[in-house]
């Protein structure tokens, strides 16, 4: 008399099939998130400037060749991102020898701001040793991430923190730059620019500082690509990072020197 056995299926194939189910969910997610937006008229999400404008001399251009590669969205050897110097930035390219400069002190600090209502979602140290990296996810629009490089982070602040648009969150030195990325999507390699999600009410203190346009930030894909860099790993070839290259740099007016504490 035959009887019915159960076949047990192997541990290694609920495992792939577990796994494959995964993979599909996480391809149909990423397809989805990304559909939905609109990388030449994004949301306008911002809701507070991340940093003390007032202290700032200039700001990269995306897509410029400031700083290294740093390039997504199908595109290499560009920086889609904007660095903010300070005028003690100008004088450190002007006579550094390229060592580090030193941390934040008393009287020689930036405060840094959270932009949105959001969650820090990573702090992570950064390739040389000036600050964190800071990752925020906006409460309103969700499917972006912002990227703050070099910054010191008040001690209570975490992953994981919830944080107020206008809120500050740490400082940087005078004597250093810091940079700001948005990222768009399930991965973190589409960009696009800080200027390109913030809305008339935040650029209009850009305008104060000489800014005509928002276009002025930024190098199109078009202008790029007939006038491309040339990399090394991720170092640009032949360039200087010196803030005064009008090709790269928006040099803004009525910059206010940190020194003077006038504030």
């Amino acid at each position: 008399m035959w009887h019915n056995k159960k076949v047990k299926t192997p541990k290694i194939i609920l495992l792939m099939v577990a796994l494959l189910v995964i993979v599909v969910l996480g391809i149909n997610y990423f397809l989805s998130s990304n559909a939905k937006i609109d990388l030449n008229n994004p949301p306008k999400f911002i809701q507070a400037d991340f940093i003390d404008l007032d202290k700032i001399y200039s700001i990269s251009k995306f897509r410029s060749g400031s700083g290294h590669d740093f390039s997504g969205n199908g595109e290499t050897c560009r920086s889609m991102k904007h660095y903010f110097n300070t005028q003690d930035t100008q004088e450190k390219f002007d006579s550094w020898d390229g060592g580090t400069p030193p941390p934040p002190t008393l009287g020689k600090e930036i405060d840094i701001f959270s932009p949105v209502d959001g969650e820090i979602i990573s702090v992570e140290n950064n390739q040389n040793p000036i600050g964190s990296q800071v990752y925020i996810v906006p409460n309103n629009a969700q499917q972006f991430k912002i990227r703050l490089f070099h910054i010191y982070l008040l001690p209570q602040l975490k992953q994981g923190s919830q944080v107020k648009a206008g809120q500050k969150i740490g400082v940087i030195s005078t004597y250093q730059n810091t940079d700001i990325a948005i990222s768009a999507g399930f991965l973190n390699r589409t960009f696009i620019s800080y200027f390109q999600v913030m809305p008339d009410s935040i650029f209009a203190k850009y305008q104060t500082r000489g800014v005509g346009s928002r276009n002025e930030f930024i190098i199109t894909k078009e202008e790029r690509n007939s006038n491309p860099l040339t990399c090394k790993g991720e170092q640009f070839v032949g360039r200087q990072n010196n803030p005064e290259r009008d090709e790269d740099f928006v040099r803004l007016s009525g910059w206010e020197d940190p020194n003077q504490n006038s504030k």
